[in-house]
């Protein structure tokens, strides 16, 4: 069985922390918000035992990786620090598999560096974005409307305030669970536009639930918390306040096919299949498939599902 190492790597600008196991071709993996590398730890060593280097990252602003000041939190910013990641590690390209924010990064690397990427796969969807305005002004209108955590993040300092500190522990146990296959985030939506994003989360249930423990859940916390104070969800946060820049930046590819083997893996009762759709014109070659009793965070809350998919779709590249 393949052991599983935690490694810093030293890119320009930047160190990030990596979960690192086997040995082979590149297969790299890039979590969401709230999340870490720990968040593929049901993943890493099936796929390593399978004849691949597995690397797992702390984007920016997570876990042991840096949190620089001002960031840039940008798509580009991000794509730039998994292209350092292939060169760090001497790879010409790898398989990019990414959950939540991460399938947005691993969409656009295969899209806008197809030679870098061999094959790609994402938990949410990918379609080119609406260009009559930018998605601030959007999420400022339904904001005003109800609340919604894409407008509500927007504000510099408020989610700091509302969210961090000695917020921490509360808001990621209920995110997570309103995401989890047993959750509702849709009640989200009943709160006033005024409400914070920890008002609006209904409460979770204690741990442990049959996905997390409290010691995973402890990880996740420690992982969170290493950033300081008012830092702790600084990548999460610069992610959604660069919406607007990765906005005009992903313009420079609308209607580019991606041309490498996809794959949408998907848990059943994702909130997410039920507001974004995928484009399949924008795929020359694509697989689709819904995992069964999972929600947001299919990885973890049905991980040997999971892992088949992935294998079966990694054992057809060859």
């Amino acid at each position: 069985m393949a052991i599983v190492e935690t490694r810093t790597l030293a890119l320009p600008g930047i160190r990030l922390s990596a979960r690192v196991a086997g040995a082979g071709p590149l297969c790299l993996l890039v979590h969401g918000f709230p999340g870490s590398s720990y968040s593929w730890r049901h993943q890493m060593r099936p796929l390593a035992d399978a004849g691949w280097q597995v690397v797992a990252l702390d984007t920016r602003g997570y876990g042991g990786s840096d949190r620089p000041a001002g960031g840039p939190w940008t798509s580009e910013a991000i794509e730039q620090d998994l292209l350092g990641v292939l060169d760090v590690l001497g790879a010409e390209s790898a398989v990019v598999i990414g959950q939540d924010f991460g399938a947005k990064y691993a969409w656009n690397l295969a899209r806008h560096h197809p030679d870098r990427v061999r094959a790609v796969a994402g938990t949410v969807p990918f379609a080119d974005l609406p260009q009559d305005a930018p998605p601030s002004r959007l999420w400022a209108g339904l904001g005003a409307e109800h609340f919604l955590h894409l407008h509500y993040f927007q504000a510099p300092g408020m989610a700091e305030r509302d969210l961090g500190g000695e917020h921490v522990e509360e808001f990621l146990q209920r995110l997570l669970w309103a995401l989890s296959a047993e959750g509702d985030y849709f009640s989200v939506f009943a709160a006033d536009g005024s409400a914070s994003y920890l008002q609006a989360l209904r409460p979770a249930p204690p741990l442990p639930w049959p996905w997390l423990t409290e010691a995973d859940f402890a990880t996740y916390v420690d992982g969170f918390r290493r950033g300081g104070a008012g830092l702790e969800f600084a990548g999460g946060f610069g992610s959604y306040r660069a919406a607007d820049a990765d906005w005009a930046f992903e313009s420079r590819w609308l209607g580019v096919p991606i041309h490498q083997p996809a794959l949408l893996f998907i848990g059943e009762h994702d909130p997410v299949r039920r507001f974004t759709q995928v484009d399949r014109s924008l795929f020359t070659d694509l697989t689709e498939a819904v995992v069964p009793g999972a929600g947001h965070h299919v990885q973890q809350e049905q991980p040997e599902a999971t892992n088949r998919v992935l294998l079966e779709w990694l054992g057809r590249l060859g």
